[in-house]
């Protein structure tokens, strides 16, 4: 007798056998979205989302970015869903719009986000560099000569004139002088060296520069001071440039920055709040 082929070969009992795991699944699926949202599954299952092949999305993610608080504004009113909360961080100065985070009994995917970065003018930036460490006289001096127009220096017998304060800058010298002292005792003797380095100008040296600049692109102008010190560790002199209370300026700009979105939002039902948000899975 010939030998009886089984009806289905192996393949084609592996293939039944997958869709009834993926029927089996769908239902798995299908019964936990109802119910406590969690599902067994085997670890070689995948799941194929089939969003790309449709017509629309089924709900808006993504994130816009812009430099421009008008443009952010219209955006984040336009698709502020309920719930929609604006973050923003003082330290980077940007603000954050998380357009779907819903509320408390109904929370949102919270991955439709706009997001508002401040263009800062070119004369903060040169703030900023200037003050971020140590400086070479001449940097210090250029800075001076780059922004007149922005400074007003003083020392503690008043205002210095900017020609004045520069080429005190410029002429910065270190001196050295060595003192020796001696003292006799009855059963000893001891001599020390003492060695006074002091940083001297032949003009003027300022105390306090005042800068005032528009910091970014959506904010007033302000006003920082800045305090001089001169560092003689070294053979050349060190300037520091330091901005006082600088904290309380990135605090006093992000209040203002809220003001502003708060005012080109109008009436939308949106909340601001100061902080970062992280989204857990």
């Amino acid at each position: 007798m010939p030998e009886r082929k089984p009806m289905f070969d192996k393949q084609a009992i592996e293939t039944l056998q997958e869709g009834q795991s993926i029927a089996q699944a769908n239902e798995a699926m299908a019964t936990s979205a109802e119910a406590r949202h969690v599902v067994a599954l085997p670890s070689d299952y995948k799941q194929h989302d089939l969003e790309p092949f449709q017509p629309r999305r089924r709900r808006a993610r993504g994130k816009m970015e812009t430099p421009d608080l008008q443009s952010f504004a219209a955006y984040a009113t336009a698709h502020a869903e309920g719930g929609a909360s604006i973050f923003i961080e003082p330290e980077n100065m940007r603000a954050t719009a998380v357009l779907n985070l819903g509320q408390p009994a109904a929370p949102g995917q919270a991955d439709n986000k706009a997001v508002l970065e401040p263009t800062t003018t070119a004369a903060y930036n040169a703030l900023n560099r200037i003050t971020a460490g140590k400086n070479k006289q001449q940097d210090v001096a250029e800075f001076l000569e780059d922004w007149t127009e922005h400074i007003t220096c003083f020392n503690d017998e008043g205002e210095i004139s900017p020609p004045r304060a520069i080429a005190a800058v410029r002429k910065i010298s270190i001196e050295a002088s060595r003192k020796l002292e001696n003292e006799e005792q009855a059963l000893s003797a001891t001599r020390s060296a003492f060695e006074n380095i002091t940083a001297s100008s032949k003009e003027p040296l300022p105390a306090l520069i005042y800068f005032r600049c528009q910091p970014y692109a959506d904010l007033q102008e302000r006003q920082f001071v800045l305090r001089l010190g001169v560092l003689t560790g070294e053979e050349k002199p060190a300037i520091t440039l330091r901005v006082i209370k600088r904290e309380q300026h990135q605090q006093q700009m992000a209040e203002e920055l809220a003001e502003r979105i708060r005012a080109a939002m109008g009436s939308a039902d949106v909340a601001i709040y100061k902080g970062q948000y992280h989204r857990h899975q």
